[in-house]
């Protein structure tokens, strides 16, 4: 595949952020931190606007 190739994705955007999202949760509650309710938002399919740096 070349770069000009379009490439077919089965996934949306959408689906891998909330796919991640569980991930980070995952990760988080193994360690003992504490989840973010946009983290948990974002797992959920649900609008988020993270906090300022």
């Amino acid at each position: 595949m070349t770069t000009t190739d379009e490439r077919k994705i089965k996934v949306g955007r959408p689906e891998v952020a909330a796919a991640a999202a569980r991930a980070s949760i995952a990760i988080r509650e193994r360690s003992g931190r504490e989840v973010p309710q946009w983290i948990r938002d974002a797992a959920a399919g649900r609008p988020t606007t993270p906090p300022p740096e």
